[in-house]
């Protein structure tokens, strides 16, 4: 599995994004810094996924100390294999549905991200000249999937959810794409004043 940035493996592991970075910031994890665009990005492996997957119940069940060994562990036991068991100091831990349900989410991901055309400067959606950002920003101003499959039919709901997913993954930089569509500003505007042109 290649690495994942922060927002890809807060959705893979069904966090917000917003609480899983502070879930990081609390646990051993220590994910790999990239530079991209010019910005440095925290990368997660299979280990660190694997491992905050588990988190909750680790916290429960073993010390700080413990959980940073256990973590350490699995950064060797993982790299290019499939364990089922991870073996650190005196202790088992048995990761098998950990690295079941991470997968799981990674092949979702991956899935979402086919609806995804990133070759070029823009981000579309596949097959559209819809900009991935754009229906992102729409979202994130809180117009619905319905709302936005209104002003854009063509698009299924799993091509808006993808684009999301997407842009939350891969920001953009520079200007913002406005947080309504052309079609939604026209409905709202007061046109009443354009009849007594007659």
């Amino acid at each position: 599995m290649e690495t994942l940035t922060t927002a890809q493996a807060a959705f893979v592991l069904g966090e917000p994004l917003e609480s899983f970075k502070k879930v990081v910031e609390r646990s051993p994890v220590k994910p790999h810094l990239v530079t991209r665009g010019g910005r440095r990005i925290r990368q997660f492996g299979t280990a660190e996924l694997v491992f905050l997957h588990a988190y909750d119940e680790l916290k429960q069940a073993f010390t700080p100390k413990t959980q940073s060994e256990l973590y350490n562990a699995l950064r060797t036991t993982l790299q290019g294999r499939h364990e089922k068991v991870v073996v650190f100091g005196n202790h088992r831990y048995d990761i098998s549905s950990h690295v079941r349900d991470v997968a799981k989410k990674v092949k979702e991901l991956d899935r979402l991200n086919a609806h995804i055309d990133s070759s070029g400067k823009e981000a579309f959606i596949r097959g559209t000249k819809i900009e991935a950002h754009r229906i992102a920003a729409l979202l994130d101003a809180g117009v619905s999937v319905r709302q936005v499959q209104q002003d854009y039919p063509s698009l299924a709901e799993s091509q808006i959810i993808a684009a999301k997913i997407y842009a939350e993954a891969n920001p953009k930089a520079g200007r913002p794409y406005p947080k309504k569509t052309a079609k939604a500003a026209m409905r709202e505007a007061d046109l009443s004043a354009l009849d007594d042109l007659d």
